[in-house]
Order: C-alpha cells, then structure tokens, then sequence
C-alpha cells in the first residue's frame, strides 16, 4: 500500500472533484502589477505547487470591490473584467497538472491599507464604524447601498473566475476581514438586519454567497473560510462559531467549510510562529464537522509533515488538510512522498520570516528554507540544469550557506568537498535551535544533511581550511562560507561615533552563542544588549532566566525585538519573558561600565540608571570572517556567500549558497 494513502483519495467539493486531500490555501504573495491584477509571476508560482501534486489550490486574496485596495498595486483586483484573461492563463497552468483552483473572494473592511497613494484615499467600510485594530483607522458604517455593491460584487467576481476556466471561489469570512467583522458580536453592533442575532449576522454572508452561487452556475464550486473562535474577548468563541457554521451549512450554499480562527489582533493563531507548536485549530475543525452535517470540512495552520496530515484525515477531524507554508518551503512534497523520495522534502521551520514577515512588511513573498518561492520563472524545477562540465567544487563553511552551495553544486554533477573546521555542520543556527521554543530551526539542518548525503558531498568535519589544505584538494572553484563573528568590543550600531563603551573591559562580556553554550559563564546578574531587533536576545534572555538568572535586555530601539511582531512570535515571547522576571529596557544605550555595575543612558535625555551584573552578553554587530579571502583570491577561483560576505539573515545565506552552487 502506498504510503499515506488516506491522502491521495479524491474527494467531491460540491460539483468539482479534487484529486487528493491536500490544500494550498489563499495566502498573499504580493506579486501583483500597477493595475492590480494578478501577474506572471504569481502564475508561475501557483503552477509550481500544482506541478509538485497539490490537490486544491487558492489564489491570494482576490477584493471584490474597488473600496478593499489593500497594499496598493500588490492586492488583487477580482471584480475588474480585465482579470479575466489573467485567470485563463492561471487555470490553465493548474490544470495541466490534475489540481483545481479556486479564487479567494475577499473584502479587507477596516483592515486595511488606506491612503498609501495620493489617489487612494477613502473612508473604509466597517459594520458599525469601529475602528481597525490593525492600523486604528476607523471605518464608517456600510448603508444598504453598500451592502447591495458589496453582494454585487462577490457575484461579478465569481462571475470573471467562471468564464476563465477557474474551478470555483471562496468566500473568505475569517481572519477580521470585512465578512468576518459582520459576523463577529463584538465588531457587529447594527440593528438592522444584518446585526444582533447569529441569523442576522450571518445574512450578508449568505447573500454574497447566494450572488457567487448565481454568478458561478451549477458547475462551479462554493465554499467559505470562518474563523470558528476570534480569540478575542467579546469576539467569536467556540459556542457562537458553532451557531455560525450551523447556520451557513444549513443554507445550503456551501460545498466545504475551510475552518480558521482569529481576527486582525490576533493573527498569530492563523499563521503560527514557533512559539505554537503542532497543529492547533485540527480541534475547530472536528468541532465544526459535528454540526456541518456531510460537509467536507478544511483544517489549516503548521501542519508540516505528512504523516500528520494522514491522522488528521483517518481520524475523521477534517476531510483536507492545508499545508500551506509546507508548500512555500517545497512545492514538490506530494510528488516526493508518492515517489518514495520523503527523505528529500525540505520542512517548513515555521519561522515566519520569508513568509508572513515579509507580507506584513508589504514586500513579496519568498522563504527560508526555499529561495525559488517567488523565483519559479529563474530557480523553478524548470530552471535546473545540470553542469556541462562537472568541475570539483571546495565549499569552506558548513553553516547554512556553505550547505546549501555544496547542495547546489553537488546536485548539478560537480564533485563537491565541504570542510567544517567544527565536529558539526549548521553553523550558528544550531545555536538558535537551543533556544526555548526554536527547536524547529534544527530541522532545516537534518534537511541539508540528508542533501548533502544523497548527493554525496565529501564533507570533511574537524578540518581547518588553509593554502594548503585547499590545494591538496585540488578544487576547480572555491566557494568561501566562513560566516560571521559576534563582536565583544562595545562597538555599538546605535552609538557609531564612539568606538567603544567606557569602562567595557571591567566586566565579563560574552557573545550570544557563548551564553547559549555557557549559561554559568554569565553569572547571577547579566545584562544583555541588543541592536538587531531580532528574535535573538530576548531569545537568549529566555533561556537564561530559566536557569534561574536576573537577566534585563537593553536596547536602544523603540521596543524589544521589533521584528518579533512581523513573524508574529511577539504575543507569545513577552508573556513568557514577563513571567520569568526578564527587565525589558528599550529607549536606553549603555553608557559606561563602572564598579557600580552597568550604567545605561535614555536615549532622549540622557538620564542615568546602574544595573548591577556580573557579565554583559552582545547582541550588536557581527563581522565577516574573511582572514582567508585575500590568500586564497590570489590562487583560486573564489565565490564568497552568507555572513562572510556581509552579516545578514539565514534568508540570504541559503539563498546565496543556491545562487553559488548554480553558478559554476
């Protein structure tokens, strides 16, 4: 029997079947062009996921109404008739490939980008004119009129994917967007008749899916997207998700129900970060399921592996199973798995990074572990080609970048020798994986080394790269990966004119991957100080408080680890830091070091305060490891990629390391 069979059965959706029970949901992509339309790119995108065996495939959010702009150009425009030959090409790459597509028919509501252009100013339709919880502007009451254009216009949308050959649509009532905020009691204050009671706020839904339904015929499939609980105090719990899944079901209207949750304040249950482990909206869905009668019924959010998705199924919890950011991070997971190749599917890290941090961003979507998400057209499976010349290839540096560069050329036919002068490969990342919550990062490093074995990589552990060494190999081409080092001397990012902090040799300082390895090393008291806004030092504050230290995290930043809230970890990092003890100071820099302890300075006015410490941990500036780059320019042919070319993300690491392995 094939393995995980239970997924490879087809499964109706009203009148369209699909062929396995495997999701791509609708998810922003922000490749859209000036006359926001869907582009090439976005086709090319799309059809990757299909080629690689997904079953059913959403479009990003496709506004179905010229009041829903989102990020300007980048949010699709489903209601203009000039997308029609845009969909035509969309349905036709999908199709040739045995999946099905659905559009993704949305409105933002108040959740939503207004007055990014200078044309592009207007008042946003809301229920009963609250305020976004987003961006704080605050809509005005939609009037019947609006109501009418809104219904009007989810059925000319339906109405372009269906003469364009696409499968069906969605009708996305979840997540805060405008459908959502009509139904949820807490955004919902009317008293007409689309407000008060579970059936009155559940009737513009029906009547924007009654106008799809019209608009699609009898061929073409309807399903709609809920959040079954909000999250949110006075918002939708589970109760009243029920009443609402009961009620649209018992409409009539729907083929399949794709069960999420959360609103605009709480995204994080839609895309969650590391912090949340597992798969944990499969029990929405299995309470949706008891009152949607025969219905199919989606599950969605971090379900990465195979073997997952299968219980879920078997188990009778949903019908499909979403596994969305699965399929950023390797389109071709189905394909592999049916072909007996597991071991060489690429896992999503759930870092959010590429992903949702980039989308919140408003920048387009690409991905850690999958640098041809977004690339199909120059580093899609179309695109390999192996080496006319099969060279021998030396990578030096087994961190990430020098991984992915020995991968990349191994798999063209070069012969590859990575020397790791560690007895491990993954580079710092190994390091961030022993943090709380970022066990997942190690998985990316099982990844690679499953590649590199498969493509047999000659890896050397243990071994210092020198002239010597590296002639003895006898490598056509040198691809230098020797990352990057943390300084220790007070050099601040935040206070560039001076060159270092007074008084900075009077205490013990350590870089972060030395705390990591060392927690006694820092003492009782330790202070760390950050200038990157990452997830890394209230990451490493964490996990010395745990070992029972009085840590604060100084930064001269607004706030502590800024970037957190674009991968959506910060909701759950501060509860945590908070209740281990962990001292968050943003808005001060350190100013000297003296028998006192740690004097740090506010930013604003330069008022003082000392923190006694036994050690500081510096989590500043990184510099590239490049001691062998000039020796070796002078007798090899030498690439450089990752932190020693300049200190940057994992993102640009494995990226570069790609573009390495492909360039030779």
């Amino acid at each position: 029997m094939t393995k995980h069979s239970a997924l490879w059965q087809p499964i109706e959706l009203g009148p369209v079947s699909v062929k396995n029970r495997i999701v791509v949901t609708a998810h922003a992509l922000m490749y859209g062009d000036k006359d926001n339309l869907m582009t090439q790119q976005s086709i090319d995108y799309y059809e990757e996921r299909a080629k690689g065996g997904a079953g059913l495939i959403l479009t990003e959010a496709q506004a179905v109404h010229a009041t829903s702009r989102g990020l300007g150009y980048r949010t699709h425009q489903g209601w203009k008739t000039d997308v029609i030959p845009v969909y035509e090409r969309l349905a036709e790459a999908v199709h040739r490939h045995g999946a099905k597509i659905f559009v993704d028919l949305s409105h933002f509501g108040v959740e939503d980008y207004n007055g990014m252009f200078l044309d592009n100013w207007r008042a946003l339709w809301s229920p009963s004119g609250l305020p976004s919880t987003t961006y704080g502007e605050i809509g005005r009451a939609m009037t019947r009129k609006d109501i009418d254009e809104l219904i009007a216009g989810f059925g000319r949308s339906a109405r372009n994917a269906r003469v364009a050959g696409i499968d069906g649509a969605e009708v996305h009532a979840a997540h805060g967007y405008l459908l959502c905020s009509f139904l949820s009691p807490l955004t919902n204050r009317r008293t007409d008749e689309y407000g008060g009671s579970t059936e009155n706020r559940c009737r513009i839904v029906r009547e924007c899916a009654e106008a799809v339904r019209r608009e699609g015929g009898p061929d073409f499939a309807v399903g709609v997207r809920l959040s079954l609980i909000e999250y949110t105090p006075g918002g939708i719990d589970e109760a009243e998700g029920e009443k609402i899944a009961k009620n649209l079901a018992d409409s009539g209207l729907f083929d399949y129900f794709s069960i999420s949750a959360g609103n605009a304040s709480t995204f994080d249950r839609v895309v969650s970060p590391m912090s949340i482990p597992g798969a944990p909206l499969v029990e929405l869905a299995s309470r949706a399921k008891k009152v949607v009668g025969n219905l199919p019924v989606v599950t969605a959010n971090g379900i990465t592996e195979l073997s997952v998705a299968e219980q879920i199924v078997t188990s009778g919890d949903a019908d499909l199973v979403a596994m969305t950011r699965a399929h950023i991070a390797d389109p071709f997971l189905i394909e592999k798995a049916q072909n007996g190749r597991e071991d060489e599917i690429r896992h999503c890290v759930r870092a959010n990074q590429g992903c949702i941090g980039r989308m919140s961003k408003g920048w387009e979507l690409t991905c850690t572990q999958n640098p041809a998400a977004g690339r199909e057209k120059t580093l899609g499976s179309a695109s390999f080609r192996p080496a006319s010349t099969p060279r021998k290839v030396l990578v030096i540096g087994g961190g990430p970048a020098g991984m992915r560069a020995a991968e990349s050329a191994a798999s063209r036919g070069h012969e590859v020798v990575l020397m790791e002068r560690g007895d491990r490969l993954g580079g710092q990342i190994r390091y961030a994986a022993k943090l709380t919550t970022r066990g997942r990062w190690s998985v990316m490093i099982e990844d690679m080394e499953r590649m590199l074995d498969k493509f047999k990589v000659d890896v050397r552990l243990n071994t210092t790269a020198d002239v010597d060494s590296v002639r003895a190999v006898g490598a056509d081409h040198v691809i230098l990966a020797t990352g990057s080092t943390w300084r220790t001397d007070g050099f601040s990012a935040s206070v560039a004119a001076r060159p270092s902090i007074p008084g900075w040799d009077g205490i013990r300082v350590l870089d972060p991957i030395e705390a990591i390895e060392n927690p006694a090393a820092c003492g009782n008291s330790v202070v760390i100080v950050d200038d990157t806004g990452e997830y890394l030092a209230l990451g490493l504050a964490e996990l010395l408080a745990t070992k029972g230290k009085k840590v604060e995290v100084v930064s001269s930043k607004l706030f502590l680890g800024d970037n957190t809230l674009f991968n959506l970890d910060v909701g759950h990092l501060y509860p945590r830091l908070y209740a281990l003890g962990v001292t968050l100071t943003p808005q001060h820099i350190v100013g000297e070091v003296n028998s006192n302890g740690v004097v740090i300075n506010r930013i604003w006015d330069g008022a003082a305060r000392v923190i006694p410490a036994d050690s500081l941990v510096t989590v500043m500036l990184r510099d590239s490891d490049t001691t062998l780059l000039p020796v070796l320019e002078a007798q090899f042919d030498v690439t450089s990629v990752g932190d020693c070319l300049a200190p940057r993300r994992v993102d640009e690491a494995i990226y570069e390391g790609e573009m390495a392995g492909r360039g030779i």
